[in-house]
Order: C-alpha cells, then sequence, then structure tokens
C-alpha cells in the first residue's frame, strides 16, 4: 500500500478513535492498527530518506565532473 493510502487510513482511525461512541475494545483493535500503520509510513520515510540522499550525491557528483571538466 502506498505511503498516502497508509496516511489516509490513519487519518480515519484517528477520527474513529476521537469518537466517544468507539467502545473500548474497538479502539484497542484500531489503535493497534494505526501503529503498525505508523511503524509502516516511518519506515517508508526513511527508505524515501535514504533514497534522496543517494540521489544528492549523484547529482553532487555530476555537478563537481561538470565544473572540473571546464
Amino acid at each position: 500500500m502506498e505511503f498516502e493510502k497508509k496516511l489516509s487510513e490513519l487519518e480515519v482511525i484517528v477520527r474513529k478513535l476521537e469518537d466517544k461512541n468507539t467502545g473500548l475494545e474497538d479502539g484497542i483493535a484500531m489503535f493497534a492498527q494505526g501503529l503498525a500503520l505508523t511503524k509502516e509510513c516511518v519506515a517508508g520515510l526513511n527508505d524515501s530518506k535514504a533514497r534522496i540522499a543517494v540521489i544528492k550525491e549523484e547529482m553532487e557528483k555530476l555537478t563537481e565532473t561538470a565544473f572540473e571538466a571546464e
């Protein structure tokens, strides 16, 4: 599942948890589901951060090479 969909699901869970009509057992189950989604989102963000760092490093190498050629 993509990041945006997970984030959207988390928003739904938060709204349901904030609803005073949500029972304790349902609330606990939703909280656990939200925690799992949060972990997945954090892992996805960390992966994206690492990919961006690699791309940035490659861009810096290209820039350095371009200026050295002159």
